[in-house]
């Protein structure tokens, strides 16, 4: 799907939503993140996975709808901070150690078919830190990069608003590693793109009856 495409159906989605219902809510979930040819830049082959706490807020029609977050993503890989939590921020590769600090935000819109909504967005993320990408680490690592989030979720109502799921596969439109191949001078777009599957639950609370 062209860069066009993906406009044109951010455009209609977002079409008369002012009036829609208004959200508030928490996104709990964990990214399961691996590099896309990672043998061409000495990137780790293992994939591992991220913690993401995140709060957004959403608003939707009957058959439209969009959400606006800011997200937290957190792994620990030096032993400092928090502990790692087992299956949502782990390596699952023997004697991998990587991990990641980064603040994210987070925009997805697309339409909605009862209590189903799939989902195409833009996720801008910062890393304040990032190690254990590359074996040996040689290279600096990017701190801004640029995602494009594709999945849905299901979103079931309760007396204060909805309880839900999410899944989405998160493509990398930024190169993780400043410049993987000096010699071609390609730099900040060449390669070394990290690639993640989103799984997430989430709780949001109506803003306005």
């Amino acid at each position: 799907m062209n860069r066009i495409t993906i406009s044109l159906l951010l455009l209609l989605s977002l079409g008369s939503l002012a009036s829609a219902q208004p959200q508030l809510g928490l996104r709990f979930a964990s990214n399961l993140n691996h590099f896309h040819r990672p043998q061409d830049n000495d990137l780790i082959r293992g994939w591992f996975s991220t913690g993401v706490l995140g709060v957004f807020v959403s608003s939707h029609k009957p058959r439209s709808g969009f959400e606006l977050g800011v997200n937290v993503v957190y792994k620990n890989f030096d032993d400092k901070g928090f502990p790692n939590l087992p299956a949502v921020m782990q390596d699952f590769q023997k004697g991998q150690n990587a991990g990641l600090t980064a603040i994210e935000m987070d925009f997805k819109v697309g339409p909605r078919f009862r209590g189903i909504n799939p989902k195409i967005g833009y996720i801008l993320g910062y890393r304040f830190e990032a190690g254990g990408f590359q074996e040996p680490e040689l290279q600096q690592i990017n701190k801004l990069y640029l995602s494009l989030p594709f999945g849905a979720s299901i979103n079931l109502p309760t007396g204060f608003g909805t309880v839900g799921a999410g899944a989405y596969y998160v493509v990398g439109v930024t190169n993780v590693l400043k410049n993987p191949n000096p010699q071609n001078g390609q730099g900040f777009y060449s390669g070394g793109r990290m690639r993640a599957i989103n799984l997430e639950i989430v709780v949001t609370y109506g803003l306005r009856k």
